[in-house]
């Protein structure tokens, strides 16, 4: 599951895994949302990722992390922030 979610591959069977998880009684979840500025500028946005991190979610999340382009105008070979994603899991399981 967390291969799925640090590659931003969400389906409905990984929302559904992420629902369960952030119920679930001392099991660390950590998310980071592959999107970019236009799924951000959406008016639920900012509610979606306070939602989370209020359920305990760790959010791997912000400009200094994963700047937000404009769709189809991100660089060429664009890497995925692996650092702050494997970071965000050794904090959420200490």
């Amino acid at each position: 599951m967390v291969a799925k979610l640090a590659t931003g591959i969400m389906d409905n069977q990984a929302l559904t895994q992420v629902g369960e998880a952030i119920g679930t009684l001392g099991l660390p979840v950590v998310v980071f949302p592959r999107v970019n500025a236009a799924h951000a500028r959406h008016p639920a946005w900012q509610g979606h990722i306070d939602a989370l991190r209020t359920g305990g979610v760790h959010v791997v999340y912000g400009p200094d992390v994963w700047p937000l382009y404009e769709p189809r105008e991100a660089p060429a070979g664009r890497e995925l922030p692996w650092a702050a994603v494997l970071d965000a899991v050794e904090e959420a399981t200490r």
